[in-house]
């Protein structure tokens, strides 16, 4: 804590100290001296979970390293020392006039709250989520605590923000001795050294947090804010640790992309019976020696450079202690040989294990090692060192040179309504131009594609930019149009002068005619209005378009929601997720026009129930909601056999599909990408489809199976909300754009679930609720694609560095 802060701190506190002193008694004096000696709450300084912890600054002050779009998870210490208590802990962004901010292109502001006990003398650690948005005035995080009972703010901070790069993520270690890997630092892996003036864009490509998992382990229990992690290495720790949240987050993690690698030697054994058990890829078969002629091939492989000098065999003195690895039947050997390293697709993620220690002196100081990290061990291309402008070094992607600073090499981590094809490149662009004088001169920016990187909530990523489409179209606000001013018109006049006269013919009454006008007239007036009413929506209105992302075999999946608010009177909505402590919500732009500029702040609560609150609609007006949690199912949408040994999809989930369809992306022998599919039609819950692969075509605009789809459509009648757009983004596969699905097999199912599914609760319930879910399952991948040893290696660069300065 900086003396700043705590001078603030006891400034705010010196009233609830002199209270408690005015009630003592004299003979009780002497305590009440001692209690000046301690506030009556110690508060430790705010900083994230993981990664960059709370900095000081020379002239700034304290500041928060965050990176920007992603949810967070903050710790904070916190002790109570003379009652228990009760108080509500609030995280406000601010500018530099300490006026909230509102969030990119609304009119609302985030209050992120969550009400915290403290038991009298006991320390705790107070955990609550955080987000930043991509694009923001806010320069500051304001943070306050209030007691419950008497509403009076006891504490408040507030720390400068300092954004990450977008290309930036984490690496975590979860170690009993975690010192041990304080080398990945130092690592041109981390570092990606790039010698220039701008600083900005030579920042490593991540930051290393070293956890003791002999104590406390800070992983969030929301896998939903762990979208800043890229991989995780498991040393010696007790998985019994992890809490059950915090469990199914790493497990969670994993299906979406995220790489465990497992130190097999320390920790092999015991994770059997473990929460990883079923996703290990080899077992622990007893001691083994590993000596030089068992790692000749694996390190001839990754000694190998194409544009450089070899690098010689590992050669370690004696030989390295390991274990003996016993691979499972769906796991792989990583390249190289030497049975010294396994791994296993998990979802779209993979779990690695290694035979020797991933700590051993002599193997993370061959030469030859970084190399092996960074293609190897955390699945990225291959690299080509070369010489900067003023002699240091430079790494870069050899067959990407113009993505060094992608977040497609940085992150494996997938979530397709946050990424689905979503440019994530940072670069310089330099142009050139003439001064006054005629001189060329060359300028320099640095643009951002999507500061956020990969896995920010963007709030204009291409799904969010068709589901915003899709909402504003059904539940828009549109003026009855002349035609049907005319058609009413048309009617009303048709009832009232023939037909009523005729009525009244046929009855040989026609002097009634007259009495009868005036019922037509209000009987017209009243269905106009009714008809009027359902076009323009006087009543209140919830229409939500959704995408449900699963796994294959895996129960559990990101249900991703946008849902428009209408209201013809002036509402508040209180949108609660019961039960659900891994439920996000923000309010959704309904474009990226509007002036950005706080008006209200909306607040998000995180304690039994996860709440977003105050969400006000103005009459006669739409406001939207975008929200993410995990949904539990019933069970998994999976591949399976019938018993005639054909392969079926099972839908084994609580909800009914319709229109789904089940393709396949491959590659030919001419390494070209092609595409098989199924029609299944309507898969209900707890049935199954034989599958019969064609070939099909996704290279066009239109939906696949058009003649099934419209057959389809003619049974069923018209729906009240169409996703057919959102549908066909579903099918587009990710090409080249993203290197960790190049030339790499899938099967996908894409159906719809018809109606708003459940765990969302909504004050006060709208009368007209309409809705459609789009089902996104990843039903298998076939392996990685072998990766490959670096061009040349950094020795390479300085030889010639040295060489060069003795000429």
């Amino acid at each position: 804590m900086t003396h700043a802060q705590t001078a603030d701190e006891n400034q705010l506190l010196d009233g609830l100290v002199a209270d408690t002193e005015q009630a003592v008694e004299p003979e009780t004096k002497k305590p009440a001296i001692d209690k000046q000696k301690k506030p009556p709450l110690e508060i430790g300084p705010l900083a994230p979970r993981l990664g960059q912890e709370v900095g000081e600054l020379a002239e700034e002050g304290p500041v928060l390293m965050i990176k920007p779009g992603h949810w967070g998870s903050t710790s904070q210490s916190m002790k109570a020392n003379y009652t228990d208590f009760v108080g509500n802990l609030s995280f406000e962004t601010v500018d530099a006039s300490q006026r909230p901010v509102a969030l990119e292109h609304t009119h609302f502001g985030l209050q992120t709250t969550r009400t915290l006990v403290l038991a009298k003398g006991r320390a705790k650690q107070i955990q609550a989520d955080l987000f930043i948005p991509q694009q923001t005035t806010g320069e500051f995080l304001s943070a306050k605590l209030f007691d419950e009972s008497s509403a009076a703010e006891v504490y408040r901070a507030q720390l400068k923000l300092v954004r990450l790069p977008a290309y930036q993520y984490t690496i975590v270690v979860l170690a009993k001795d975690p010192d041990q890997y304080a080398y990945l630092k130092v690592t041109n892996t981390v570092r990606a050294p790039w010698e220039e003036e701008y600083e900005e864009n030579s920042a490593p490509h991540y930051q290393v947090a070293l956890v003791n998992a002999t104590k406390e382990i800070p992983l969030s229990d929301n896998p939903l804010t762990w979208t800043n992690i890229a991989y995780l290495f498991w040393d010696e720790v007790d998985p019994t640790r992890l809490t059950s949240e915090q469990q199914k987050a790493l497990v969670d993690w994993l299906h979406w992309g995220g790489r465990l690698i497992i130190n097999g030697p320390d920790s092999l054994a015991t994770l059997r019976g473990s929460f990883l058990e079923e996703y290990l890829p080899a077992d622990d078969a007893g001691p083994r020696q590993i000596t030089n002629s068992h790692l000749i091939p694996w390190s001839a492989y990754w000694g190998e450079r194409a544009k450089g000098k070899a690098i010689p065999p590992l050669a370690p003195i004696k030989p390295l202690a390991a274990i003996e690895l016993k691979p499972h039947e769906k796991s792989a050997e990583l390249v190289g040989g030497a049975e010294l390293f396994y791994e296993r697709v998990v979802g779209n993620g993979s779990v690695v294990v290694s035979a020797v220690q991933l700590s051993d002196r002599d193997f993370i100081n061959w030469p030859g090692f970084d190399g092996f990290l960074n293609s190897g061990l955390l699945q990225r291309p291959g690299r080509l060192f070369s010489e900067g402008p003023y002699g240091g070094p430079r790494v870069n992607w050899t067959e990407y040179p113009e993505r060094r600073l992608d977040a497609h090499f940085t992150t494996p981590l997938r979530l397709f309504a946050r990424d689905a094809l979503a440019a994530a490149n940072t670069k310089l662009d330099t142009t050139t131009s003439s001064d006054q004088f005629g001189q060329f001169q060359q300028n320099s920016q640095l643009k951002v594609d999507r500061s956020g990187g990969l896995g920010a909530w963007d709030e204009f990523s291409p799904v969010a930019q068709i589901a915003r489409e899709l909402l504003l179209l059904a539940a828009g606000v549109q003026v009855p149009g002349a035609g049907f001013v005319l058609t009413c018109l048309g009617v009303y006049l048709l009832i009232l002068v023939p037909l009523n006269w005729l009525v009244f013919r046929v009855i040989e009454r026609v002097e009634w005619a007259w009495f009868a006008v005036p019922l037509i007239a209000l009987l017209g007036t009243w269905v106009v209005v009714k008809q009027a009413q359902l076009d323009i929506g006087f009543v209140r209105a919830q229409t939500e378009v959704a995408l449900l992302e699963l796994h294959g075999n895996y129960p559990r999946g990101i249900l991703t929601r946008f849902t428009a608010f209408y209201s013809s009177l002036s509402t508040t909505y209180d949108i609660t997720f019961p039960e659900d402590s891994t439920a996000l919500a923000l309010p959704f732009p309904a474009n990226d026009t509007d002036q950005t500029d706080w008006q209200h702040s909306v607040r998000f609560e995180r304690n039994s129930e996860t709440q977003l609150s105050g969400l006000a609609v103005s009459s006669a007006s739409t406001n939207l909601v975008h929200s993410e949690q995990m949904l539990k199912l019933d069970g998994p949408l999976r591949f399976g056999e019938s018993s005639r040994g054909q392969r079926q999809v099972e839908n084994r989930t609580q909800f009914e599909l319709r229109d789904a369809v089940l393709v396949r992306r491959f590659y030919d022998k001419q390494n070209r990408v092609r595409y098989d599919g199924a029609w299944l039609g309507d898969l209900r819950a707890g049935d199954s489809a034989l599958l019969t692969l064609l070939p099909m075509d996704l290279s066009n605009d239109r939906l696949p199976f058009e003649s099934d789809r419209a057959t389809s459509a003619k049974l069923r009648g018209e729906l009240p909300l169409s996703v057919d757009s959102l549908v066909q983004l579903a099918f587009r596969f990710p090409a080249g754009d993203d290197p960790g699905a190049t030339h790499r097999e899938e099967y996908r199912l894409v159906g719809i679930v018809d109606g708003v599914l459940p765990s969302m609760e909504v004050e006060p319930a709208a009368s007209q609720l309409q809705g459609a879910t789009v089902v996104v399952a990843h039903l298998a991948y076939g392996d990685f694609s072998p990766p490959l040893p670096d061009a040349n290696s950094i020795t390479d660069v300085i030889t010639q560095q040295t060489s060069d300065e003795k000429l």
